[in-house]
């Protein structure tokens, strides 16, 4: 017996040896199909046909509310900066390293090299100027009216020029296999139908829901909130905004929830949710409960809302 243990274990141990080393050429091998996939993704080239509009250079009117539409409704600055100059929005070895891009004409901005065409195919298609999906913005989440599009462009040309570089985006380990498994949208190019996509219908809303769903969809919501706005979907522990999961909240304690960040007990919303929504207008904020009240009930609480 003392003789085999030994030959025994030798054994044993030279096949859990052979084993780990197979797994990590399996895991090497996939990880290698996973990086070849994902840089290919990211090279694509779309071809789009980015709809022709007029913007409105040098009209307080537009630039006043394409600010307010970046500013308070889409929350352009949140990964842009207050000042559009760009600012670092994932920094992570494991994800990656994802800035916000310089929007602005200054040294290192997309104003100096982007025409007003070029901003317009960012805003709707996703698409570069080169033609590959923009990184990580939710474009596919924002659905505008060719108005408002303008309006943003007249005010992202009317901002002082920031002389800020942003590196080029680069995926780490986690971050590509996120995106090989799209459980991280991060080419939004790829989640939108380029063929069919336009602008909403201009004209004005007939009733105040009406006028509030366009608000939820120009401040990309479903994005966290899922597309029935049940929070399954979205974000993780993302609210349900139906009746199911707000209901009970009078006009007082949605205002509240979107200008202090916290619920009617009192406890902290989410980091998550954009503080910046905090400045929206007192009209907007009642159309967007309106709308949010007349959807049916739909969903369960989330977590945080039990």
């Amino acid at each position: 017996m003392n003789q085999k243990l030994p030959s025994t274990m030798r054994r044993l141990l030279r096949f859990l040896g052979y084993t780990l080393l197979g797994l990590i050429v399996v895991a090497a091998l996939a990880y290698t199909w996973i990086h070849i996939t994902v840089e290919r993704r990211a090279a694509r080239v779309y071809a789009v046909n980015v709809p022709a509009i007029e913007v409105p250079h040098g009209d307080p009117a537009a630039i006043e509310r394409g600010r307010y539409l970046a500013h308070e409704v889409s929350m352009c600055v949140e990964c842009h900066g207050e000042d559009l100059g760009g600012k670092m929005a994932i920094e992570s070895p494991a994800i990656g390293y994802i800035a916000g891009s310089n929007l602005t004409s200054g040294r290192g901005g997309l104003g100096a090299t982007y025409t007003d065409e070029d901003f317009v195919r960012a805003l709707v298609h996703a698409v570069r100027k080169d033609g590959r999906s923009v990184v990580f913005m939710p474009a596919q989440d924002y659905h505008f009216k060719a108005s408002d599009v303008a309006a943003l462009i007249a005010y992202i040309r009317s901002v002082p020029p920031v002389d800020r570089e942003m590196p080029a985006p680069a995926f780490g380990p986690l971050g590509r296999i996120l995106l090989f498994t799209g459980a991280m949208p991060l080419l939004p190019a790829e989640l939108i139908d380029h063929e069919r996509r336009t602008f909403v219908e201009e004209g004005t809303p007939t009733t105040p829901a009406e006028a509030g769903k366009y608000l939820v969809d120009a401040g990309a919501c479903r994005g966290c909130h899922g597309l029935d706005l049940t929070g399954e979907g979205g974000m993780p522990d993302a609210a349900n905004l139906t009746p199911v999961g707000i209901g009970h909240y009078t006009f007082a304690d949605f205002q509240r929830a979107l200008r202090e960040g916290v619920r009617p007990d009192g406890s902290p919303i989410l980091p998550d949710m954009p503080r910046a929504f905090s400045a929206m207008s007192d009209e907007d904020m009642r159309l967007i409960f309106a709308y949010l009240q007349s959807l049916p009930p739909k969903g369960t609480k989330s977590k945080h809302q039990r």
